[in-house]
């Protein structure tokens, strides 16, 4: 009896130590506090104080900008149009002021190309190919190739979209359905501007693509944010 009353007492004052405990530390961080961290994969203005993480390669749903395409990718790689640079010499490019991720080519010939090579996972499936550009330009229209080459050099296959009109927008192929192989190929994005001058600017590229058989998606673990 003496020893059933002495764990009764001892549960009781563990539990005591609990309440405690949790009393001292306060409740847990509500939602929209400040320690609120948000995915933000939208290309609508980021709300005042709302801090943002980039969102994940592999998307958690279609976002409002690829509504038109079907869901059929996993994952997605995008590339900044600052990353592109001319094939010839005699080319001059500008970086846009206050867009550091768009360019232009600003001296030389207008057909020239500009290029930048591709890096997917092997055994991946590319679906879809974009082009962002900013084309103010009403005459002309650039354009860009998700572009396949064999290990001559020969281009063996390739996808491509044209600016259309004025504005600042984007363009997407329809779908593809290559199997990404470097054992026999090499992948660049060509692009050539059609027009001098800071009225045809390439911003970025996206390409959607399925994840290989047997490749899983790992989300990055954050404990706590500054």
């Amino acid at each position: 009896m003496r020893r059933y009353l002495a764990l009764v007492a001892a549960l009781t004052l563990g539990l005591l130590l609990i309440v405690m405990v949790v009393s001292a530390v306060g409740p847990a961080q509500e939602p929209g506090g400040d320690n609120q961290v948000s995915v933000w994969s939208s290309s609508a203005p980021i709300p005042e104080g709302m801090k943002v993480q980039s969102p994940p390669d592999r998307p958690v749903a279609v976002d409002a900008a690829d509504e038109g395409i079907e869901q059929s990718y996993d994952a997605y790689v995008r590339i900044a149009g600052s990353a592109l640079k001319p094939r010839e010499s005699d080319v001059e490019w500008t970086g846009v002021l206050g867009a550091g991720g768009c360019i232009y080519a600003s001296s030389g010939s207008a057909l020239a190309v500009f290029n930048v090579p591709v890096y997917l996972p092997q055994g991946a499936t590319v679906r879809y190919f974009r082009m962002y550009y900013n084309d103010q330009h009403a005459s002309a229209n650039c354009s860009a190739w998700f572009t396949v080459y064999d290990l001559y050099g020969v281009v063996v296959d390739e996808w491509g979209v044209s600016s259309s009109g004025t504005g600042k927008t984007y363009v997407t192929t329809s779908q593809l359905d290559h199997t990404v192989d470097y054992s026999a190929y090499s992948y660049v994005v060509n692009w050539r501007p059609y027009e001098l001058g800071s009225d045809m600017q390439v911003c970025g590229f996206r390409i959607f693509y399925q994840s290989p058989p047997g490749e899983s998606y790992v989300p990055l673990a954050r404990t706590g944010y500054e």
